[in-house]
């Protein structure tokens, strides 16, 4: 037991993915992916005492090395192998994953429609309080955020130096900088039927094929929250409304809904899950204590210590979320 160092050849002239694999559990120890025909790599894996075996699989053929037993006590730190999930295991998670956000979409779309009516009338503080409702039912979407092409871009894209000021700026983050920046409703109301008629196709790509790709959805579950520390947590995301807490208690609600249908697969492998839906739950929490009657706490107004702690808490989700993507990157199955 202990760590080895593999030099791998590829004789075949096809590309190959090399799998070091537990004989008996059938867990991944190493791999080795788009490996070209003459290619050789070294690759280094640290394994715990059992029987090996190399599967090394190519458009046409899958080959098994014979297998060689590895000996000794246990490693101080478990080390954990990873099961292959195929494509076709992660189908009925992304049905279900669809599902879920095609019945969001109703009252999405309810929700702008009323922002675009309180453009329309002129009311800019309704628009300011129907923005940020429709704005956060968005955010939970986070792992479908690919499946809409370019309408995200439409719908949500990130503000530039001076959203205001950009022509081409769209969707929710243009209407909150013109909201907060106190332009009229009635220049902002064409943003607002820009918005619903974008949020209006939704529907459409949603039900293309492959939407949501097998590789999408483990790297969605992770994704999420990472973006939320480069934008959110960062101050680059908001566009006037200081609502960025409001935005990551959103996105943590939208990473829980991208873990759901993952579940039946990640409680097989998963060692970190019961870990990573503890720190779930208590960033929510904390995120969730800087919401008071009269709003969220705009994140500028947080202490050096209070936003240090919820960058600390987000990146151990980010992390433990990490063991997510991984498990569920779709793989060849080697049965």
């Amino acid at each position: 037991m202990g760590t080895y160092t593999f030099v791998v050849y590829n004789d075949e002239g096809d590309d190959m993915e090399v799998y070091l694999q537990d004989v008996k559990t059938e867990q991944i120890y190493l791999e080795v992916e788009n490996f070209g025909g003459g290619a050789t790599r070294r690759v280094t894996a640290t394994l715990p005492p059992a029987s090996y075996r190399w599967v090394c699989i190519t458009s046409y053929t899958i080959k098994f090395s014979k297998p060689v037993t590895v000996t000794g006590d246990e490693l101080p730190e478990r080390v954990h192998g990873v099961t292959p999930v195929t494509p076709l295991d992660l189908r009925i998670p992304i049905n279900r994953y669809v599902a879920w956000v095609q019945s969001q979409l109703p009252t999405l779309s309810r929700q702008v429609k009323q922002l675009q009516a309180d453009l329309h009338a002129g009311n800019v503080a309704a628009a300011k309080r129907d923005w940020l409702t429709a704005h956060l039912t968005y955010e939970t979407l986070g792992a479908a955020y690919r499946a809409f092409g370019d309408l995200d871009d439409a719908i949500n894209a990130d503000p530039p130096g001076d959203p205001a000021a950009v022509v081409k700026f769209e969707g929710f983050r243009k209407i909150e900088a013109m909201l907060w920046a106190g332009k009229p409703a009635k220049a902002i109301a064409p943003h607002g039927d820009a918005l619903v008629a974008a949020v209006g196709r939704l529907a459409t790509e949603l039900i293309k094929p492959n939407a949501i790709t097998p590789l999408d959805i483990g790297i969605r579950a992770h994704e999420i929250l990472e973006d939320t520390l480069g934008s959110d947590l960062n101050g680059v995301g908001d566009a006037g409304s200081h609502s960025e807490l409001a935005t990551v208690n959103a996105n943590l609600t939208g990473t829980r809904h991208a873990l759901d249908p993952l579940l039946p697969l990640l409680e097989k492998q998963d060692p970190y899950l019961a870990e990573t839906q503890q720190w779930l739950k208590k960033t929510q929490q904390l995120v969730q204590s800087y919401h008071h009657r009269d709003g969220w706490i705009p994140l500028s107004s947080l202490t050096i210590g209070q936003r240090a702690e919820l960058n600390a808490d987000v990146q151990q989700t980010v992390e433990l979320l990490s063991h997510v993507a991984v498990i569920t990157e779709p793989r060849n199955g080697t049965r």
